[in-house]
């Protein structure tokens, strides 16, 4: 990933840009005592500014079931649970619904037939952790919204609830064609010239994944900064109908030129605007 850091602060703050920051993982500071808290099974794909921590920890296929791992976590003065804990948990609707207001995304909580998880765990004594399934009926699911499951720990029998991750989020987005790794190139030629971004640079294994109907997550805008950019195709992929930037916030952004879409070699090249830096992007499939 390219990085620069010769901007002062005040042009960055002014500009409405985060600096590339490679550990967005939100701490958690509630202490070391006794915290019982969601675990990462995989890594969390919202940002600091999200009031929840949300997590892709699969794409679905369309079968009649898929099953996905999570995890429940003892952490305190003691290196493992000094006895066994219950944690009790719950769906989270409103979490999604707060998730949605804060960030300006569209997430709909997966009806009660769509997915089973248990309603208990036990962090066994003499361990850190507990892993439990959770299991999803992706052929029952509405393919056409972005669905998710919200979970909360509501209870514990021992230790204190996490603040920060008492609360998750995990998105399973129906897989998309252009789901894989590609070579990235980006262009600064028109626009606003960001001397971040640096004329034109390109990037190899870069990962584009599913985070909705036929809607693309890219980690890190443009490459260069903090945040995220998506990218959501019409229903055939013949055309790209929006990106999203997100940077500390979400960006003013649209779209120039689809310069080029390829759905047998999976390639594709779009012009676009975001908080007034235009750039060309291009992204070459190379692999799953």
């Amino acid at each position: 990933m390219k990085r620069y850091f010769s901007f002062l602060i005040l042009f960055l703050v002014t500009a409405g840009l985060s600096s590339c920051l490679k550990d967005e993982a939100v701490l958690d500071p509630s202490g070391s005592k006794n915290i019982i808290e969601f675990y990462n099974v995989t890594a969390p794909t919202s940002g600091v500014t999200a009031p929840y921590v949300m997590y892709v920890p699969t794409t679905l296929e369309v079968v009649p079931e898929v099953e996905f791992d999570i995890a429940i976590s003892y952490s305190g003065a003691e290196l493992e649970a000094p006895q066994d804990i219950v944690v009790n948990l719950a769906e989270a609707p409103e979490a999604v619904t707060a998730f949605n207001a804060s960030q300006g995304t569209s997430y709909v909580q997966m009806g009660a037939s769509g997915y089973e998880f248990p309603s208990s765990v036990t962090i066994r004594k003499g361990e850190k952790r507990v892993y439990a399934k959770v299991k999803v009926r992706p052929t029952i699911l509405n393919q056409a919204v972005s669905n998710v499951l919200a979970l909360t720990i509501t209870s514990a029998s021992f230790g204190e609830i996490s603040g920060n991750f008492r609360t998750v989020i995990f998105s399973l987005p129906i897989k998309s064609i252009w789901e894989g790794t590609y070579t990235y190139t980006v262009t600064n030629n028109f626009g606003t010239i960001d001397g971040n971004i640096g004329g034109v640079f390109t990037e190899q294994n870069v990962r584009l994944s599913t985070v909705g109907p036929n809607r693309l997550y890219m980690q890190y805008l443009w490459r260069t900064y903090s945040g995220y950019s998506e990218y959501q195709f019409n229903a055939d992929n013949t055309d790209i109908t929006s990106v999203l930037a997100f940077s500390g916030s979400v960006l003013s952004s649209s779209i120039e030129e689809v310069i080029l879409i390829d759905t047998e070699n999976l390639i594709f090249e779009i012009r676009w605007v975001g908080l007034g830096r235009g750039v060309i992007e291009r992204f070459v499939r190379t692999g799953d």
